[in-house]
């Protein structure tokens, strides 16, 4: 017993003496640099979302629009006055894709019909294009019954999420946007929505809801109108009115497009645009 108590003893002082030598001031920054090694190889790497496949534009065509009718399935939104949100941001979203088309525009869809589609899916559809706008549709509602108007919300920032190539740890980045015009675009739709409809405008506002936060594109949320209002919920009832919001969205658009340099020239007029 007294052996191996002797041994133990022998082997608790060898390492304490090699940690004292590593300890020292001239040994003390190779250690260092091992463990900064160390911790290095420590990271995963995984490659970046890689940006999609350029989209060369051919003379007069338009960037692909994605309207992505709010809620669905489980989803009902708001629901007022026998009204509810799901079914009004599906229905507004199919007319304007029409009155789109008629004027040149590509476009794509969210959701067709009643289903759930998540946020992030959403979201992933607009960012595998370069070159596309982000429409999000939706309708308002507050207890009070009183409040009525249109607005378009805009993000503060992007957030485009990289979850492929990035490295993770100290050196995982994000992708900034330095040239969204997505303030712009708020702009133009809100000002030709409330042009069409003559709705009480309530402006463009800053909000980083996640489908408009999280697309490299240009994007907004447009508010239709107060589904808890009684007038603006008759109103919303009517397919004349759908039209006029149909048509001041898709007007939005091309003026959007009239600010933004290299893009091919937008129609001033067509058939589907022209006031009734």
């Amino acid at each position: 017993m007294k052996k191996k108590k002797t041994n133990r003893r022998g082997l608790l002082g060898r390492a304490a003496s090699f940690f004292r030598n590593m300890l020292r001031p001239r040994n003390a920054l190779p250690c260092v640099g091992l463990v900064v090694l160390g911790g290095c190889l420590t990271f995963i790497i995984a490659p970046d979302e890689p940006d999609p496949p350029a989209e060369d534009l051919q003379p007069g065509e338009f960037p692909v629009v994605i309207l992505d009718p709010g809620h669905g399935g489980r989803d009902e939104g708001t629901k007022w006055r026998g009204l509810a949100e799901k079914n009004l941001t599906l229905e507004l979203a199919t007319r304007t894709e029409k009155v789109l088309k008629s004027a040149g525009f590509r476009t794509e869809m969210t959701r067709r019909d009643d289903t759930y589609v998540p946020l992030e899916e959403r979201a992933r559809l607009a960012n595998t294009h370069r070159n596309a706008i982000f429409v999000s549709i939706h309708f308002n509602s507050e207890n009070s019954g009183t409040t009525s108007g249109i607005e378009t919300h805009f993000a503060r920032a992007k957030d485009v999420a990289t979850p492929d190539w990035s490295w993770i740890g100290f050196f995982n980045r994000g992708e900034s946007n330095q040239t969204d015009t997505s303030e712009t675009l708020a702009g133009t739709i809100q000002t030709s929505l409330v042009e069409r409809t003559e709705a009480k405008s309530r402006g463009i506002h800053a909000n980083n809801f996640y489908v408009i936060h999280h697309t490299r594109c240009p994007a907004v949320l447009v508010e239709g109108g107060f589904i808890s209002n009684a007038f603006e919920a008759q109103l919303l009832g009517t397919d004349t009115y759908r039209d006029l919001l149909a048509q001041g969205i898709a007007q939005g658009l091309l003026r959007f497009l009239q600010t933004q340099p290299g893009q091919p020239p937008a129609p001033t007029t067509t058939a589907a645009l022209q006031r009734p």
